[in-house]
């Protein structure tokens, strides 16, 4: 039987409760990623890691990729959460800013939709989340995509995307 990671990191919490969810269906150890080592991670099969999208950027994903040469016989499952609608457009811009063109090879990529908590954010991502609500109304209403519109309608309030079925896809890679 299969060796199965879940590795996440986490700021305000979408992350972590899909790599929990990952976790318990694929029967997997799950673990924060500043709190495992990669000589532990050796010891798998298969290792997920989760984080949250910041700016293009995967949160965390350096332990991933700092390691890839030690990492790069396993079973590489890399899953951004981000509150994109634009996941098709998204996919190709994340992966492009965090793999390795030898890692777009290797490892399979997932992006599913997380969260927004303004009371929990902290003061940067705040002011970055309203700097950019600001930036998106300048434009014109009809040059709005469906990502900008859906972006100055939560503003400022609590909304949850995560959806426990967008697993389905990691949970086939993982078995597969």
């Amino acid at each position: 039987m299969k060796k199965v990671a879940v590795v996440f990191k986490s700021k305000y919490g979408s992350s972590e409760k899909y790599a929990k969810w990952i976790a318990e269906d694929a029967g997997a150890e799950v673990f924060k990623a500043g709190e495992i080592k990669v000589d532990k991670l050796e010891e798998y099969d298969t290792i997920v890691y989760c984080g949250g999208l910041y700016a293009g950027g995967i949160l965390g994903f350096s332990l991933i990729k700092k390691n890839y040469d030690k990492l790069h016989d396993k079973k590489l499952i890399v899953v951004a959460v981000g509150a994109t609608l634009k996941t098709g457009e998204a996919i190709e811009e994340v992966k492009a800013q965090n793999l390795t063109d030898e890692m777009k090879d290797r490892v399979q990529f997932f992006l599913l939709r997380g969260g927004l908590n303004y009371k929990k954010m902290n003061f940067i991502d705040r002011l970055l989340m309203f700097l950019l609500v600001k930036s998106v109304k300048l434009r014109k209403t009809e040059k709005l995509d469906e990502d900008s519109k859906a972006l100055i309608a939560t503003y400022g309030k609590v909304i949850d995307f995560t959806n426990r079925d967008a697993i389905a896809p990691i949970i086939h890679a993982i078995n597969s």
